[in-house]
């Protein structure tokens, strides 16, 4: 619903719009009206709008909701950090890029409203002078040294890489430079030809192939801070006297040192936001890039609050220093100074303050529960009207059905439209009710954060190789990558992947056979014994893990058609109860979650008993695939399991079920040591009976004494957590029962694909809509900002896992962080805890009697606890990677932003490897390389948990790449690599990629990789393009590569078992086998009438080709690829 469709009187917008040098204060609003209120001002005055906000989450909706009222591109948001995390130099990446793309649009001089906190509009930004001096336009056609293009990169924040994937990148590569700036969607592609530049492209991230032309083109900062070589060298020299003086404490002497360097040098220009303070005389903030303007307060009373938060950081910072010198960098504007601006103050709650009532009240929840609206609305006096919005066409028909009365009594409006809240106009007696309000229902809102939109950056295959990589070769084992070898054989260059075995053998991989080659990794990251060349060993490794392999194959076979024989009553959809249930959902299914629902029902609704296993992530959405089982056969008169292995896990089930089926009269029970004996065996009865139709349970429900009168379903969550003996009741009972086995762990696609016959499985992919990445902080451990995160949780009414990996001083922590945090209730658990302690100790953090969990790993699996939004982890850098991303995983999951703190000991030098590691966590939010490392371990994990234990020692011993492979050769029957022929020995082409042309191993072997994929004329064509545009003019040799390529390709499928070469013809043999084929009319016809002069002729019972190429310009491969190209339909013709 737009805002026109929302009466808001005239006054009201005139009473805004008035120019006055009071501000105008205005009370009794709510959330929703004041966003009418705002996109309708800001339509009739066509200004800049500043909304400040109290807090990030009431900004972040605001920026949400609007959207959907608005043009999307008319807003704008501003998120800054808390001050704390500000001055220790741990600012958000996914913040600083929203800000930055805020200032660009506002500098373009066209109106927005803008969404931001009072942290934000009183944040000191470079002034707009220097923004405007700091861009720089390139035209096509004009002269320009390359040089000075990349120093302009560099000295504005660009990063140097390989490959550009994200806003900030640059890469350079002969004549060409790549960069990836914020300002568009799209990155840019330089092409020099000497000193001018002859074209400016966009180029597409997956493919890096150009896609548009342009004429010109803006370069800007991609840091909040820059500066020209004059006003560097005067701040360093103010900075170098600083050092010299006596109030410099230790802490900040060391920090200034290494902050000096990092400015001097350019680097890290993200962690030195605070001098841009320094560079400025003049405090500048974001309203500065506004000539005219409105700035809206909402809730000022809060943000005083926030102001006394603020100094109680600033303390903790100054104590965590030793000293105040940063601080005193610090010129930022008060509150105070912020509203001696402010135009308009908006109060959704009762205030002192005098001003005008808007008259505007809250509508409060209704959770389904129409009568009881019906009855609010009867005693509110004097309504004159309604408007509902109800866009789901189901839920407007269950309103339709209840609500009669009113419908009847008061003039009622329905629209389809998107309505952003529910509230009653006092002034105009009009009540407007959407969605939410009346049943709950959270619509997902597709917000457009340009942080998120610019991180879908493109991630490099796992399988890229880095220096170092443990790797294993299909014939010869597991080796070492240490690097790209060229070598020369008879005057043509070939590159060769470079290996190390055992005892520093070297193994040398054509690049045509690198195919073979397949990255090694194994669940637990641990160095792989390298193998020995030469031994028999490696082969019977390989044979043995086949044979397991088979036997596994075999047995699933063999499962399967025992189930193909059982039959059983089908059970039929009950639509006007399902569709009931199914609206009982408060979210959107996301597009996987409805796809496993309506694969699951279609089982259930055939003859033989359903097998399905659901993959997906905690928080994914596989419980409500279970409920709509469940209750499917629950209104067939049929009983269902639930299964699960912890009873933390069944006590969330059993609310779960209960509160969805106990309003269509079904009974659900749990057993569980938190039910007494009497309870427990009452549920055992009325199970017996039929009188209870779900039990939930852990093993305990899968005992004798448990008989179902009549049981429907089996629900299995997290089936690999079970023990020899359940495994073996579960089988049993699937053979004649729905089964539905649910997942955490992800499966890996290639398994999904080798057993999809076998074993039907939903995949669960897609998250709930995230409504903001989890803020990432990689960190010295700091005691202040340890106490800083854990009370401003608390304060926004959330909890904390703490994450402490060492049982031993578990208690010393718990000790420690009370000394901390006072008010804070915190407990702890681990893995060596008694059960039932550790079980007790979880229920009672999830019904928040606790603040703080300290805690092992544990957190990984299993538990959702949405209202747990700050992740403190202790040793981030003694973590792998998987590891660190599952229990990340476990924060951010409701709408608020969460925020995790990866610390690492003060004073030690982390290894390299651990900072990668922690880096690729830092960087998940942008979607980097290492979020699919983690995925792959994660996947390892999965394929060990669905194919049993037994089969996750056999991953280990082959590397988890190699081991798909051979599941996909014993499930296909066809091997996973053709057998080498002798053939591809003989050269007559470099097999070679210039250095020169591509400056990264990587580059290069994805170059060779992509030569590999050439099967016609066109794709060399194709790819004669793509290399140009992305890295230059193309040279003989590798042109001459690609031909070669193609020609062994050809000449395979034509039959061609010998090449001769003289300095006048080239001769090709043909197998006898095709004689008859090729000794036709229409063949001899064709090879006739080449281009190049060629005849047929035999020889010794072979049929054998002559085509001259002495008079051509083009290489004799080129014309060979053209020629069999033509004769290839006859081959086929054949086939």
């Amino acid at each position: 619903m737009t805002y026109q469709d929302i009466i808001i009187p005239k006054k009201h917008i005139e009473h805004l719009k008035a120019q006055r040098n009071e501000t105008l204060v205005f009370k009794h609003s709510t959330h929703p009206y004041n966003m009418y209120l705002l996109s309708q001002l800001y339509e009739e005055t066509n200004k800049n709008i500043f909304v400040v906000l109290p807090n990030l989450y009431e900004a972040q909706q605001y920026y949400d909701h609007l959207q959907k009222i608005m043009d999307a591109n008319n807003i704008l948001f501003y998120p800054v950090d808390q001050t704390l995390t500000y001055l220790m130099a741990l600012g958000s990446p996914e913040f600083k890029t929203e800000r930055l793309f805020t200032t660009y649009q506002l500098l373009s001089g066209k109106s927005f409203v803008v969404i931001t906190t009072h942290q934000g509009i009183s944040r000191s930004t470079l002034s707009v002078n220097d923004y405007e001096q700091a861009k720089t336009t390139l035209l096509i056609n004009n002269n320009y040294q390359k040089e000075d293009v990349l120093q302009y990169l560099v000295y504005n924040g660009y990063q140097n890489v390989h490959t550009v994937e994200k806003p900030g990148d640059f890469s350079t590569r002969g004549n060409i430079i790549d960069f990836y700036s914020l300002q568009y969607e799209h990155p840019v592609r330089l092409d020099f030809f000497g000193k001018t530049l002859e074209t400016i492209k966009f180029f597409e991230l997956d493919t890096q192939r150009s896609i548009a032309k342009l004429d010109q083109i803006d370069i800007v900062p991609v840091n909040e801070l820059f500066y020209t070589d004059a006003m560097k060298e005067k701040l360093i020299e103010k900075l170098e006297k600083d050092l010299t003086k006596d109030n410099v404490s230790e802490k900040e002497h060391k920090k200034l040192t290494t902050d000096i360097d990092y400015l001097n040098t350019r680097q890290h220009l993200e962690r030195l936001d605070i001098y841009v303070h320094a560079m400025n005389k003049k405090t500048s903030t974001i309203t500065e890039f506004s000539e005219d303007h409105y700035i809206v307060m909402i809730d000022v009373h809060k943000m005083m609050l926030n102001e006394q938060q603020k100094t109680s950081e600033l303390q903790t910072y100054e104590h965590a220093m030793g000293g105040q010198y940063f601080l005193n960098l610090v010129k930022e504007k008060t509150l105070e100074d912020v509203l001696k601006s402010t135009h308009i103050k908006l109060y959704t709650q009762h205030t002192e303050e005098e001003g005008m009532s808007f008259n505007i009240e809250e509508v409060p929840l209704y959770q389904q529960n129409i009568q009881l609206l019906i009855h609010d609305i009867k005693t509110t006096p004097n309504i004159k009207d309604i408007i509902i919005s109800l866009p789901t066409k189901a839920l407007k028909d269950v309103f339709l059905d209840q609500a009669n009365a009113l419908i009847e009594n008061y003039p009622v409006t329905f629209t389809d439209d998107y309505m952003i809240g529910s509230f009653y106009d006092a002034n105009l007696q009009r009540m407007y009710l959407d969605e939410t309000t009346i049943f709950n229902k959270q619509k997902t809102i597709r917000s457009s954060y340009r942080s998120v939109m610019n991180q879908t950056s493109k991630i490099h295959s796992t399988d890229d190789l880095s220096l170092g990589d443990y790797v294993v070769h299909y014939d010869y084992g597991i080796g070492q990558y240490i690097g790209i070898k060229t070598m020369e054989l008879g005057l043509k260059k070939r590159d060769y992947l470079h290996l190390i075995y055992a005892n520093e053998e070297a193994l040398y991989v054509p690049m045509d056979q690198m195919d073979r080659v397949l990255k090694y990794s194994q669940k637990d990251s641990a160095t792989p014994k390298l193998s020995k060349l030469g031994s028999k060993i490696w082969t019977q490794t390989k044979a043995s893990v086949k044979q397991k392999i088979k036997d596994l194959s075999d047995r699933l076979i063999s499962i399967y058609a025992e189930r193909e024989h059982v039959t059983r009553q089908k059970f039929e959809y009950v639509e006007d109860l399902e569709t009931s249930f199914s609206l009982d959902f408060p979210y959107e299914p996301t597009t996987d979650q409805q796809k496993a629902i309506i694969e699951t029902l279609y089982d259930m609704e055939g003859e033989k008993p359903m097998d399905r296993l659901i993959c997906g992530d905690v928080g994914f959405g596989k419980t409500e695939v279970a409920l709509r089982a469940a209750f499917r056969a629950v209104t067939n008169a049929k009983q269902v399991i639930v299964l699960v292995p912890t009873t933390v896990l069944a006590r969330q089930h059993y609310h779960t079920f209960k509160e969805r089926f106990e309003k269509y009269g079904a009974s659900v029970g749990i057993l569980s040591r938190f039910v007494t004996q009497k309870e427990q065996k009452q549920y055992i009865e009325n199970f017996k009976k039929g009188l209870l139709d779900v039990l939930i349970g852990t093993h305990r429900v899968l005992s004798k004494d448990i008989i179902p009168k009549d049981l429907g379903l089996l629900v299995v969550d997290e089936e690999q957590r079970f023990g020899v003996e359940q495994k073996e009741i579960i089988r049993e009972i699937k053979k004649s029962v729905d089964t539905l086995t649910m997942s955490a762990t992800p499966i890996p696609r290639t398994l999904q694909m080798s057993l999809m016959g076998l074993k039907d499985m939903s995949m669960i992919e897609t998250p709930p809509k995230n409504r903001y990445p989890v803020q990432t902080y990689l960190v010295e451990r700091n005691e202040a900002l340890v106490k800083e995160a854990i009370e401003r949780e608390i304060a926004r009414g959330g909890q904390i896992f703490y994450l402490f990996n060492r049982v031993s001083g578990m208690t010393g922590m718990l000790q420690k962080l009370k000394k901390l945090v006072p008010n804070a209730r915190i407990a702890f658990a681990h893995g060596k805890l008694h059960r039932e302690e550790l079980e007790e100790v979880l229920t009672n953090f999830i019904e928040h009697e606790y603040d703080v969990l300290i805690s092992t790993t544990i957190i990984e699996t299993g538990i959702d606890i949405p209202n747990t939004n700050t992740l403190i982890i202790h040793d981030a850098d003694k973590l792998g990677l998987s590891q660190l991303y599952q229990i990340r995983g476990r924060v951010g999951r409701s709408d608020r932003i969460a925020y995790a703190y990866l610390f690492y000991e003060q004073y030690l030098t982390i290894n390299d490897e651990a900072r990668k590691r922690l880096q690729a966590i830092q960087d998940f939010t942008a979607l980097g390389s290492g979020y699919k490392i983690a995925l792959r371990d994660l996947a390892i994990r999965g394929a060990g948990d669905i194919l049993g234990q037994e089969q996750s020692g056999f991953i280990d011993t082959v590397g988890y790449e190699l081991y798909m492979k051979l599941v996909e050769e014993a499930m296909t029957g066809k091997k996973a690599f053709d057998d080498l022929d002798p053939k591809d020995n003989e050269a007559y082409a470099a097999r070679h990629v210039d250095p020169q042309y591509a400056n990264y191993d990587t580059l290069r072997i994805e170059i060779h990789k992509r030569i590999a994929t050439l099967h016609t004329l066109e794709d060399v064509e194709t790819l004669k393009e793509e290399l140009t545009d992305r890295f230059g003019p193309i040279d003989g040799e590798l042109r001459q590569y690609m031909y070669e390529k193609l020609f062994k390709k050809l000449s395979n499928k034509l039959n061609v078992i010998q090449v001769s070469q003289t300095p006048t013809y080239i001769k090709f043999t043909f197998h006898k086998d095709v004689g008859d084929i090729y000794n036709t009319q229409p063949f001899m016809q064709t090879v006739r009438k080449f281009q190049a002069p060629s005849s047929l002729d035999f020889e010794r019972g072979h049929i054998v080709l002559k085509m001259e190429h002495y008079q051509k310009n083009e290489h004799w491969l080129y014309l060979a690829c053209q020629l069999f190209e033509t004769l290839l339909p006859y081959q086929l013709a054949v086939l």
